[in-house]
């Protein structure tokens, strides 16, 4: 009651309470020390609204308005200027005092000595459903509304940071993450990174928030983050990490930007924004090659894609001091070159991902086709050249990128099939699917085929006069082969064979038949064993 009356009375314009808020929210901020074994029991619900209040007190404490400053810079009462600046500085201190408090509340409890786990359960996951105690408490307390309407027009950096820290803290456990996106934040979130981009640090705290809550609420974060004007955002933080983000935690920014434009990309809905925004084709220039990349440019379909007219030259890959993306205006130009560092190898695995799920949209497949994104993919897969960016790879690299390039084909060819034809799609995997030592990388390759002959007659026609029917009765009839790939090998067969006479003759005429005859044999005596058709 008495923690009430003190913030109407600040509320009603009564200034000299503010040390006491301060001071108040100050001890709250530290950890509950109970005398008594029954305190919590006792006093326990009166905690949410205590919350309630102490983050009403946000209300009151928001920055001067516009207007007021406006009207004291003006006034020559010096007087009047003194007491402006001592309330917009006692207003501050109450923001990042709140903002303290509510930090200390969210990481409370955030170990595993502190939150009772299942057996491998990891401790991520156990607060994301259970929470902690004083996670629960500030759910109760619905924080989030007060928090996000004085987040919106805050302009103390001491206080983002703090208030930035809570929110991740909240943003772990599900029911804080949906007030989260209910509450209008996740626009402010985006805002935070703009004005930060490639300077303070308190941008990848935003991002992990916006990470949180793609992960706990996707489909309430998704919707919102799939608006035009939010997309909009994600193409000019990408434009510029993409063009001047040579240091290390740029390149963790960017591959953040990525796992969220992974995640909103999931909502069909959202996929068109990312050809209308120029997001698709400025992505889509960092996936294909160097060379065509160039090309790109010099045609001007990179510019027109872009919704950028400009006739620059293309400046290509540049260092930190070089000329290449130093400056804004070179950034549609300008790149940073793609390493086989650690962050750089993920970022590719990310990008392409994100934009082959993109190609079902149909504006997204056009823009993929003008920039040749499945060439380039099957550029990765070509055994006979190797792009020049590839041959620092090592050999664990190369196979991780062709699981990953043949992950986006399996999507690509259904979206784009006649792209993989020209592309010499089939013969390419092929060749892959006879020369590679992976088990791993054969498996891929098989069902990429096996969804490519269902594409069209085309497919089986090609694939046969390429040798395939051959191939893959060899495959099958290997047993050292793992049963999983002999599975596939039988299911690609029949997608040949089904609709095409020449490849019927072919089937036989390499005694597929009998292959398949030796597999279905009955033989009572080995019935426990792992069978083809089990």
């Amino acid at each position: 009651g008495s923690w009430r009356m003190v913030v109407q009375r600040l509320s009603s314009g009564q200034h000299d309470f503010a040390l006491a808020v301060c001071e108040i929210t100050r001890v709250a901020s530290q950890p509950f020390v109970s005398c008594k074994a029954s305190d919590m029991i006792t006093y326990g619900h009166f905690l949410p609204s205590f919350i309630k209040v102490l983050v009403s007190v946000l209300g009151y404490a928001l920055p001067p308005d516009e207007q007021a400053v406006g009207a004291a810079a003006a006034s020559e009462d010096l007087e009047e200027r003194r007491l402006l600046e001592e309330q917009r500085t006692m207003r501050e201190r109450i923001r990042i005092e709140v903002a303290h408090t509510l930090a200390c509340w969210s990481r409370f409890g955030l170990d595993e000595d502190s939150v009772e786990l299942q057996p491998h359960q990891p401790l991520i996951q156990a607060v994301a459903d259970s929470g902690t105690p004083n996670l629960r408490i500030l759910r109760q307390s619905q924080v989030m509304d007060a928090l996000s309407a004085s987040f919106r027009s805050e302009d103390s950096p001491e206080a983002i940071v703090i208030t930035l820290g809570a929110i991740r803290d909240m943003s772990l456990y599900r029911p804080l993450a949906r007030q989260i996106t209910n509450s209008g934040l996740i626009s402010n979130l985006v805002h935070v990174i703009r004005v930060n981009l490639l300077g303070s640090d308190v941008l990848l705290v935003a991002a992990e928030v916006l990470w949180n809550v793609l992960e706990l609420d996707w489909e309430g974060a998704a919707e919102a983050l799939g608006q035009e004007e939010v997309v909009d955002c994600f193409r000019d933080f990408m434009d510029a990490v993409l063009s001047r983000g040579y240091r290390f935690k740029d390149k963790i920014f960017r591959n953040d930007m990525m796992v969220l434009l992974m995640y909103i990309s999931k909502r069909e809905e959202n996929r068109p924004l990312f050809a209308s925004t120029g997001l698709m084709a400025l992505l889509l220039s960092h996936a294909v090659g160097e060379s065509r990349r160039k090309a790109l440019h010099e045609s001007g379909v990179l510019n027109e894609l872009l919704g950028n007219q400009s006739s620059r030259p293309y400046a290509g890959f540049g260092g930190p001091n070089g000329n290449g993306g130093t400056g804004g205006g070179q950034s549609r130009t300008a790149s940073v070159a793609l390493t086989n560092s650690q962050e750089d190898m993920e970022f590719r695995m990310l990008l392409w991902g994100t934009l082959s799920r993109c190609c079902s949209s149909e504006e997204c497949a056009q823009v993929a086709i003008q920039c040749g994104f499945v060439p380039s993919l099957l550029a990765v897969l070509d055994l006979q050249e190797t792009p020049p960016e590839q041959r620092q790879w090592s050999t664990e690299q190369r196979r991780k990128v062709q699981l990953e390039a043949l992950s986006s084909l399996f999507q690509l060819v259904q979206y784009v099939p006649d792209a993989f034809i020209e592309a010499r799609g089939n013969s390419i995997v092929l060749q892959l699917l006879q020369g590679t030592r992976s088990r791993e990388v054969q498996k891929k390759c098989l069902n990429l085929l096996q969804v490519a002959v269902r594409m069209g007659p085309q497919f089986a026609e090609e694939l046969g006069q390429l040798g395939a029917v051959g191939l893959l009765i060899e495959l099958f009839t290997d047993k050292d082969n793992p049963m999983s790939s002999r599975q596939l090998c039988a299911s690609v067969l029949a997608g040949l064979c089904t609709q095409n006479a020449e490849n019927r003759r072919e089937f036989r005429k390499k005694d597929g038949v009998e292959a398949i005859r030796a597999e279905v044999l009955y033989r009572p005596d080995e019935t426990t064993d792992n069978h083809l058709f089990y």
